[in-house]
């Protein structure tokens, strides 16, 4: 049967050369199990931890391997050690279900690998996602490079933001009232808007959006597909339900800032 899917290809910068590999494997399979809880009942997906400091991630639908990849990136906790995402989506024959992705040697698989090397190669790191454009249509500007465009502006967003700024940023993808986020932070709401104003969120939240609409809109063609804009929120509204039940896991030190 053919469906919509999409993968990631996650590797770690400098996993092995801080003295932490342990620490880090130990992070990587907690967050197997955050993301198999953030897909749960709302789509299907695959998920493998493997060789130490790599994830390969396979769910239905273009727009699933970018919103968890991009709110893994975002909640990740070793600064010195980012992670890193090559993204692939098209349409593939097999039933997800019964996809054993250890040994599943797609096109798909291949053209995220291809992008995750990208980055690793990179003299200067300017991205930590790039989505493979292997499309071959023959438009002046193809969806894959306005997307990469708008990671990397992403990107440069975040190293802007100073480290109370990507709380800020962060928490109001979960809480959305600034209010909630000045009792956690025990902070003053005018600081917290402040903040959130330096910080640049507000651009942050209406760009990476706009990445995700832009996918649904890929996948649906000219039609809009009004149960994928709401399988969309769905999954949006499971990560963060799940992100504020385990705040803990997220942030660790939260009030301490």
């Amino acid at each position: 049967m053919r469906q919509a899917a999409s993968v990631f290809i996650m590797d770690i910068a400098h996993s092995s050369s801080l003295g932490n590999w342990n620490e880090v494997t130990e992070h990587l399979q907690e967050w197997e199990k955050v993301i198999q809880s953030w897909c749960g009942n709302v789509v299907k997906a695959k998920i493998s931890h493997r060789r130490g400091d790599e994830i390969l991630f396979v769910a239905e639908h273009y727009m699933t391997a970018f919103t968890i990849a991009v709110n893994m990136a975002l909640q990740w906790k070793f600064v010195a050690q980012q992670p890193y995402f090559g993204i692939s989506y098209g349409f593939i024959e097999e039933n997800l279900d019964d996809l054993d992705i250890e040994i599943w040697n797609h096109p798909l698989i291949k053209q995220a690998r291809l992008q995750s090397e990208k980055i690793k190669t990179l003299k200067k790191r300017e991205t930590s996602i790039m989505f493979s454009d292997h499309l071959g249509t023959k438009r002046i500007i193809t969806t894959p490079e306005i997307l990469n465009l708008l990671a990397e502006t992403l990107w440069k967003l975040r190293q802007k933001q100073s480290e109370n700024q990507k709380i800020v940023c962060s928490l109001s993808y979960i809480y959305k009232e600034q209010k909630k986020i000045a009792s956690l932070l025990h902070k003053t709401p005018s600081t917290i808007s402040i903040q959130y104003s330096k910080g640049e969120s507000e651009l942050f939240r209406r760009s990476l959006l706009t990445m995700i609409k832009m996918l649904c809109s890929e996948e649906s063609g000219e039609n809009t597909d009004h149960a994928l804009i709401i399988l969309m929120h769905q999954l949006d509204d499971s990560i963060r339900t799940f992100m504020e039940n385990h705040l803990g896991f997220f942030y660790p030190d939260l009030g301490k800032v």
